[in-house]
């Protein structure tokens, strides 16, 4: 008997596209798993911590921002070499680049890439009006340094915000 006459002839039935759809989906999902892993490992997808209060009180800001503008405020922030490594420097000056007095002021330096290497800062205030802090031990790279800070403004306070992108080579 030739080998061709006892072989099964295959027949497509319904067990068989059940198992191809399985495989299927079963393999799409496993690499949408994969690539929804990479995407939430890699970047969170929120830039802004607390967003959703911050949408809350967005008039509030809008304010802010306008009094800063219209009161000609703004801000010096920059990075000094010293021997024990960098030092933070910021200056928030008037229209008249004059220091500004402030109150409750907070510094933060953030990666622009990752929310996860974020630093705080304590500012620290010179003589001359200035605030500092002695900061080392950061990675090299492109980092933000943003600054928030009250600010009297006739029987109430302003916050006043500033950021500026500094380069650690």
């Amino acid at each position: 008997m030739p080998a061709s006459a006892t072989r099964k002839q295959f027949r497509l039935n319904g067990w068989h596209v059940f198992l191809m759809l399985c495989a299927f989906f079963g393999f799409m999902f496993i690499v949408n798993g994969i690539f929804l892993w990479a995407a939430l490992s890699s970047f969170p997808g929120e830039d802004e911590q607390k967003s959703y209060v911050q949408g809350l009180h967005y008039n509030e800001t809008i304010s802010a921002r306008r009094i800063q503008e219209e009161q000609g405020w703004s801000a010096q922030i920059g990075l000094t070499p010293t021997e024990m490594g960098d030092r933070l420097v910021v200056r928030i000056l008037n229209r008249d680049d004059a220091p500004l007095a402030t109150q409750d002021i907070q510094a933060q330096l953030r990666r622009t890439v990752t929310g996860a290497e974020d630093v705080p800062v304590e500012l620290q205030r010179s003589a001359n009006g200035d605030y500092f802090a002695d900061i080392s031990l950061l990675e090299k790279g492109v980092w933000e340094a943003r600054v928030q800070a009250s600010i009297p403004y006739g029987t109430d306070q302003v916050e006043f915000t500033a950021s500026k992108k500094l380069i650690i080579p």
